[in-house]
């Protein structure tokens, strides 16, 4: 399983425990996010982008967050 980890850009500086972790095409929070582990996707990946999934705080989204590169 793939990991995430918070990199320069983010407000918070560099990362070195993983903040989320890949599970098929869903982005899950992994125990280095400020809210903890969770089971509730955060993001789907669709194609190169990331969206707002109906984990994330805010809801689901079609406006992609994220770009990968």
């Amino acid at each position: 399983m793939s990991r995430v980890y918070p990199d320069y850009g983010h407000p918070q500086g560099i990362g070195s425990t993983p903040w989320f972790r890949i599970s098929g095409a869903k982005l899950l929070p992994d125990y280095g996010h400020p809210q903890g582990i969770g089971s509730t996707p955060w993001f789907r990946i669709s194609g190169a982008k990331l969206l707002p999934d109906y984990g994330h705080p805010q809801g689901i989204g079609s406006t992609p967050w994220f770009r990968i590169s």
